[in-house]
């Protein structure tokens, strides 16, 4: 077989949370520019979310929202191009990676190790904090939405927002309603505040000023004359 011009890569195993995030990666970490003297740096290279939306089958908007994780979690850095032209994304620590040389695989197994188990221990504390308040066993897609929502929010905000939600719907609530207590809680916190006062209005008759409407028991007489109805003939 002949390998001239292959090359190899040197991936390094990060401690992904998602398949979709981890796939991209590898594909950007193939794709970075590798040599020092070229227009892009190293470690840089250029993409479009519809070229990546076609590869992998997935679509734009699944690709950025991994791409923006992925920022979040320094993997990556993204530069948006001008006249649409797409993203210049970095891997960040590239050039430290491809560096045979400074991977200790006793260092980097514990690492991971406990980099995996600090984010465990966080999700964990949420699910048991949803699971004891809908008085059941969370499901792998309720999983994985929870687990999306402590890694964009972290911990301390999404167990704050499920503890508000349960006060204000009971054990009854659902993730949409508290993702959109996470994504904007003083909005959420009006729009509880207007159904409730809607909710006191109505119930104790403060709808029109204080004054409720009163039906008098008299029915209108539907001819207004004093005169008699005479029949033809």
């Amino acid at each position: 077989m002949d390998t001239q011009g292959l090359g190899y890569v040197i991936l390094p195993r990060l401690p992904f949370k998602d398949s979709r995030d981890e796939t991209i990666y590898d594909h950007l970490f193939k794709r970075a520019e590798y040599r020092t003297d070229q227009d892009l740096e190293l470690g840089q290279t250029i993409i479009k979310l519809v070229e990546l939306a076609k590869r992998f089958n997935w679509s734009s908007d699944q690709i950025k929202y991994s791409l923006d994780r992925m920022v979040k979690q320094e993997y990556l850095k993204l530069d948006r191009l001008p006249q649409k032209r797409g993203f210049i994304v970095t891997v960040l620590n590239y050039e430290d990676y491809i560096q045979l040389g400074n991977y200790n695989k006793k260092k980097d197994l514990v690492q991971v190790s406990e980099e995996r188990k600090e984010v465990d221990e966080k999700v964990k504390n949420v699910f048991e904090l949803f699971e004891n308040k809908v008085a059941r066993t969370i499901g792998p897609i309720e999983a994985q939405r929870i687990g999306y929502m402590v890694e964009d929010y972290g911990e301390e905000k999404v167990m704050e927002a499920m503890k508000q939600a349960f006060r204000n719907k009971g054990n009854k609530v659902g993730l949409n309603y508290i993702e959109a207590v996470l994504s904007n809680p003083f909005t959420q916190k009006r729009k509880e505040k207007k159904q409730h006062d809607s909710s006191q209005n109505t119930k104790y008759g403060h709808g029109n000023g204080g004054h409720s409407q009163k039906t008098t028991g008299q029915v209108s007489p539907i001819f207004s004359g004093t005169g008699r109805l005479r029949r033809k003939g």
